[in-house]
């Protein structure tokens, strides 16, 4: 993610005991590809063959997508969430992006947007700043808008708002940075994934190759 050079490394992910990665296999695509089936049998145990295929397919186009852009990190969230009991059907990314030497004057929309589009400053909605275990943390959420496809008459579909929470951990003197980005498809449950993004980014922490 991002095309500045980075010193070479290693992160420490922090995820949930039964976090499923799929860049897990790195870029075995046949071995992503079977633990995908099986995710998608064990939460659709009723759903027709051809319609798991068809989600799993998403899936790998995701993995896909994010390997070539550098993703060092790929979980999906598909149950019941213990608050409410409704279902959460979330994407969480990461990977290292570079950083300025003085990450506390950053501008985070700034960095953002040379890591994706010019478009994705205008959809941070709260951003915050916090201590992580790397030094410092900025965060951000939002509900930004989907729009669908136009109709056969050229007309914009009606579109859907989705939750959108991303974390930029990194050390105080700037360098590099760990920027964990999580999707939902339910806005109203996108306090509840940036609780989520902000542990794994708060407690991942870089390794230096040169300490092993």
């Amino acid at each position: 993610m991002g095309k500045t050079a980075i010193t070479p490394g290693e992160v420490q992910f922090f995820v949930p005991p039964d976090w499923f990665d799929l860049m897990a296999d790195g870029t075995d695509r046949a071995a992503t590809r079977a633990r995908c089936e099986e995710l998608v049998r064990l939460t659709y145990p009723n759903t027709p063959a051809e319609r798991r295929e068809e989600f799993t397919n998403g899936l790998l186009y995701c993995y896909d997508r994010f390997l070539a852009h550098g993703a060092l990190m790929y979980g999906v969230i598909t149950a019941p969430l213990p608050s409410t009991g409704a279902q959460a059907v979330w994407q969480v990314y990461g990977g290292v992006v570079a950083v300025p030497e003085r990450p506390d004057e950053m501008d985070l929309g700034e960095m953002i947007a040379q890591v994706f589009d010019q478009q994705f400053a205008e959809k941070m909605a709260y951003v915050e700043n916090f201590p992580t275990d790397m030094g410092l943390g900025f965060g951000f959420i939002s509900q930004p808008p989907v729009l669908a496809p136009r109709d056969e008459d050229g007309d914009p579909g009606s579109g859907m708002r989705t939750g959108l929470a991303g974390v930029l951990s990194c050390p105080p003197d700037g360098g590099k940075g760990l920027l964990v980005i999580g999707t939902c498809l339910d806005p109203d449950q996108v306090r509840e994934l940036a609780g989520l993004v902000a542990v794994i980014a708060g407690h991942s922490v870089f390794v230096s190759r040169s300490s092993e």
